[in-house]
């Protein structure tokens, strides 16, 4: 299976460099034609348009990488499912994950310290489905979902108080198990909001000192690791704009966000292979004072069974 990576990887850089090797490919042609032209009617002319093309092919190469994006170094990404063997769709409920890894040594590094009781919570509040830790931003809060309402959470605190900054919720769309491929969580960012430092992520140095993300469940703590952060005025849900139990436009969702040409996005292009085969990810959804959206990404990583 790793080699089957490598290769995968292997083969994802080299469709990079021949892409850059047929940009400066053309480049050095439509040079030559030009220095032809040129004798004709003077060289200065002709050296002039050749490095005119070649900035041109420099500009046009430098492109395909607008966004802020770093790949880290050694860096590992697990397997965590057998990406020549996806099937085409899902069923609701149904993980691409092949291969869980349940172990101790399931979860990269240590795990945060917490004493996570879902049943006494739930006990205060039945919508209590998880309980989320972002370390890098001191983020330690129940995930609440209320069936067939995604709003009132943005409005209520977890005890069902008013509460204007709101708490962290799933849409009303999503598995409480975390199976779905795209799981959404929803929060302000505001002053006092619960994402209120998710705007933190937009540092690259920060993202990669900072790239894990835990949610416990009834029977596992899961570590996700975060490969995006970025801002959109799309208010859509996603689980409106895509069926992600298709596997066709799941990819096709991954794939834009690593070719964001967005110059704010924050992309670590390490995790594309690992967004990909894993069909697990979740999307922490920011939810700005103007209505617009800022949003981290984050792939399945590993998982420890609660005993």
């Amino acid at each position: 299976m790793i080699e089957v990576l490598l290769c995968i990887y292997n083969n994802t850089e080299r469709v990079f460099i021949m892409k850059k090797s047929i940009v400066f490919g053309l480049a050095t042609f439509m040079a030559i034609s030009v220095a032809a032209c040129g004798a004709a009617g003077g060289e200065e002319v002709a050296g002039e348009n050749i490095a005119d093309v070649a900035d041109e092919a420099e500009q046009d190469s430098g492109s395909l990488e607008d966004a802020s994006s770093f790949v880290e170094e050694n860096s590992e990404s697990p397997i965590v499912a057998d990406a020549d063997n996806l099937p085409d769709t899902l069923e609701e409920g149904e993980s691409a994950m092949v291969s869980y890894d349940i172990s101790d040594s399931g979860i990269t590094g240590d795990l945060p310290d917490a004493e996570v009781d879902l049943a006494g919570l739930r006990e205060q509040n039945p919508d209590v489905c998880a309980y989320i830790q972002i370390p890098g931003i001191s983020v330690s809060s129940p995930v609440l979902k209320k069936e067939g309402d995604n709003e009132y959470y943005l409005e209520h605190g977890e005890d069902n108080s008013d509460k204007p900054m709101g708490s962290i919720s799933m849409d009303m769309g999503n598995e409480t198990d975390f199976t779905d491929p795209v799981t959404c969580l929803y929060g302000k960012t505001g002053e006092d909001g619960p994402f209120n430092n998710l705007v933190d992520y937009l540092d690259p140095e920060f993202m990669n000192e900072n790239e894990f993300i835990y949610v416990y469940s009834d029977e596992y703590v899961t570590q996700y690791r975060v490969f995006a952060s970025y801002n959109t005025e799309d208010t859509e849900r996603l689980l409106v704009n895509y069926n992600f139990y298709d596997y066709a436009e799941y990819q096709k969702y991954i794939d834009d966000i690593f070719s964001t040409r967005d110059m704010t996005a924050v992309i670590n292009t390490d995790l594309q292979d690992a967004a990909l085969s894993s069909w697990n990810t979740i999307a922490l959804i920011g939810i700005n004072d103007d209505g617009s959206r800022q949003i981290l990404q984050a792939v399945f990583n590993g998982r420890n069974e609660i005993r």
